[in-house]
């Protein structure tokens, strides 16, 4: 039996760990931490199950680099078979030359991802994954 401390460690470790593996082209990784009936959502995009999660990321420049910076994330609705957490993140995009170091400039996003995990026979695995942006740069 997990208890809430245990299982909000566990989904913590998926949050850090599907940054971790996108920021890192890891794609297949980052995958894995969803359901087999997973959804990821974006105000621009649906994505549900593992073969069309994985499709967002099959034509990725290998220029285009991401780093996603989570901070502490919000526990809620806490059981034994599924968790509720709230995780604000700034986004970081640019494009890299080569082996260049790519170039730095403002977040692309400040937004949070709503998550929703459920308890699988894999462990514990992202059900519902909504990114809902709360600050874009400005247009020109």
């Amino acid at each position: 039996m997990d208890n809430p401390t245990e299982i909000k460690a566990a989904c913590g470790d998926i949050i850090a760990a599907f940054a971790h593996h996108v920021d890192h082209r890891e794609f297949g990784d980052a995958v894995a931490l969803f359901a087999e009936d997973g959804a990821f959502l974006r105000p621009d995009l649906e994505a549900r199950g593992r073969d069309q999660i994985a499709a967002l990321w099959a034509d990725r420049p290998a220029s285009f680099v991401t780093k996603h910076l989570c901070h502490a994330s919000f526990f809620q609705d806490v059981s034994e078979e599924s968790a509720r957490a709230v995780t604000p993140f700034l986004l970081y995009t640019a494009e890299r030359e080569g082996d260049e170091t790519a170039p730095l400039e403002g977040p692309a996003a400040i937004a949070e991802y709503h998550d929703l995990f459920v308890k699988t026979d894999e462990g514990w695995r992202i059900a519902e994954r909504r990114a809902i942006p709360i600050m874009l740069p400005r247009r020109a």
